[in-house]
């Protein structure tokens, strides 16, 4: 048997190239399939295909014959033929189930229910979530027990709260909820016990009657708190509080009408900023503006230039300069001696008063960030030009930031 056939095939992929190779096969076993190209040569013997064909014949047989036997096995224990012991039942046997049998279990859940929600579950509410305007505050303490007064609560050395934390609060659980006298069991409880229930422990008239009740009078009149180790706490806490069931939480706040609807006493409703008329960003920056701003519509009129005078009132009044830009005595001959730390620091400061031959004063127009340094190192010229310099103090008014740095805002307000 001979035959030829042709591919295409290169040095890199099969199918680049269109070289067309031809190849002969004999019909004995040991002739060889004789494949060339170009690239390389390929050569297959017959005995090869055949061995390969047989051992993946004889697995595919092999696994068809172990599966047709695992169903036998399987067929002849449901069946009942074939026995085996109790362990298998106990582990592999799954039960069966009839789909026509009923559950007798009234607490078994109904997979058919579960994960689906109805308009059912929204109506009902949880033990802590009680709608004021239906129910009576749960929170209020019960008046017939007695509870922890707040002078009772256990102070440190410093007298504050033990627990107390400026940030979070109480964390003490002896506080105003930790009830003193709780109620006994109902069994013995004055006002839910019935003698005829139960067997008297003491025949009547007895005296050990009276000397229990005395006892048991001397026992509360003791006020002594019940408690116990919290488990997870690991510390002593009181074993009977009065339950905190919470607030609902504030989804809004309250409507205000009238004068109260805008908390705002001194501008007159139509002088009233309308930022709804705004676009945000406008509404942004105006908001910012009137919160930096002294004399805003917030306050009555000249409330914020009084303010300012106040602060600056006691300069005119003491006849003081310094935290002023208010000029003072210059003596010429210490400020001709300084002309080169003044050449140097150029018109980053003007010269304001001389007090003292020692302190010198400027009107500084530099950055707010750089005034300490740059009042370091005009201390430092200055004594370089031979004199002595006990202080430089840098007036800079109302500015308090530097408005080019601000965000980008060149709006910094009257400060």
């Amino acid at each position: 048997m001979a035959f030829t056939m042709g591919f295409s095939t290169s040095n890199k992929d099969i199918g680049m190239t269109k070289n067309v190779i031809c190849g002969s096969l004999e019909s004995d076993s040991t002739s060889r399939l004789h494949v060339s190209s170009s690239s390389k040569v390929i050569e297959v013997t017959a005995s090869d295909m055949n061995d390969n064909d047989n051992d993946n014949g004889i697995q595919i047989r092999e696994e068809e014959s172990a599966k047709e036997k695992s169903n036998m096995i399987l067929n002849d224990i449901i069946s009942g033929e074939r026995d085996m012991p109790q362990w298998y039942y106990d582990e592999y046997q799954e039960e069966l189930y009839d789909d026509e049998e009923e559950d007798d279990d009234p607490t078994a859940l109904d997979p058919e229910t579960l994960g689906k929600w109805t308009p059912d579950d929204l109506e009902g509410r949880l033990e802590y979530e009680w709608d004021p305007s239906k129910h009576d505050d749960p929170n209020i303490l019960d008046p017939k027990f007695e509870h922890l007064q707040e002078s009772e609560i256990p102070l440190d050395e410093e007298g504050v709260e033990l627990g107390y934390d400026p940030i979070f609060g109480h964390s003490n659980p002896f506080d105003y909820r930790t009830i003193i006298n709780p109620q006994d069991s109902y069994m013995i409880d004055d006002q839910t016990r019935n003698d005829d229930m139960v067997t008297p422990t003491f025949p009547p008239k007895d005296i050990e009657i009276e000397l229990n009740d005395g006892i048991t009078k001397f026992r509360k009149s003791l006020k002594i708190i019940e408690t116990h180790i919290d488990p997870y706490l690991d510390i002593e806490v009181p074993t009977h509080t009065a339950k905190w069931y919470g607030y609902p939480e504030q989804s809004n706040y309250p409507t205000k009408t009238g004068k109260r609807q805008y908390e705002n006493y001194f501008t007159d409703p139509e002088k009233r900023t309308n930022f709804d008329a705004m676009t945000p960003h406008r509404a942004r920056k105006r908001a910012i503006e009137l919160a930096r701003a002294k004399n805003n519509e917030w306050l009555p009129e000249g409330a914020s230039v009084a303010f300012h005078n106040a602060r600056t009132d006691a300069f005119t009044r003491h006849g003081l300069t310094v935290g002023s830009l208010l000029p003072g005595p210059i003596d010429d001959a210490i400020a001709s001696k300084i002309t080169p730390a003044l050449d140097i620091l150029g018109n980053v400061v003007d010269l304001l008063e001389i007090i003292d031959n020692t302190i010198f004063r400027f009107h500084y127009h530099g950055l707010i960030k750089n005034k300490a340094g740059m009042a370091a190192w005009t201390q430092t010229l200055i004594e370089d030009c031979g004199l002595e310099c006990t202080g430089v103090v840098f007036e800079t008014g109302w500015r308090k930031r530097d408005p080019g740095y601000d965000g980008g805002d060149k709006w910094f307000g009257p400060y």
